[in-house]
C-alpha cells in the first residue's frame, strides 16, 4: 500500500491530529491482530530523485508525479481484500489515497 498525499499535520488543529494518530493506532492494532500487518513506515520529506538523465536533489513534490507519504506491507489472500483494508486506512479519512499493487516475486537471476 503506497500512502499518497494528504493533509499536512501543520495544516490541521491539535485535536484533528491527535483524532488521526488515535484511527491509526486502532487501525494498526487491528492489522496486528489479524496478522495482516507485515512492515511499512512513514517517509521523511525530501530527499532525491535518481533517472536516467541524473539526479534531482529533490524528491517528487508534484501531485502529478504522485508524491509517496509512507508505505505499509500487508498479508491479504487477494487484491480485492487488500483494497478493502486500504479502504479502511486513516490516511483515506485524511484526503490522501491508497494505491494497493501486488509485491512481485525476484525472477531467478
Amino acid at each position: 500500500m503506497l500512502l499518497r498525499g494528504g493533509k499536512l499535520a501543520a495544516s490541521k488543529t491539535e485535536a484533528e491530529n491527535k483524532a488521526e494518530m488515535q484511527a491509526w493506532g486502532a487501525y494498526m492494532g487491528g492489522l496486528n491482530q489479524k496478522g495482516q500487518f507485515v512492515g511499512g513506515l512513514p517517509l521523511v520529506g525530501g530527499g532525491k530523485t535518481v533517472s536516467a538523465s541524473g539526479t534531482n536533489h529533490e524528491a517528487v513534490t508534484s501531485a502529478k508525479e504522485g508524491i509517496v507519504g509512507g508505505y505499509l506491507v500487508i498479508k491479504a489472500g487477494s487484491l480485492d481484500e487488500a483494497a478493502q483494508i486500504a479502504a479502511a486506512c486513516p490516511h483515506v479519512t485524511n484526503e490522501g489515497n491508497v494505491e494497493v499493487r501486488e509485491i512481485a516475486p525476484m525472477p531467478a537471476m
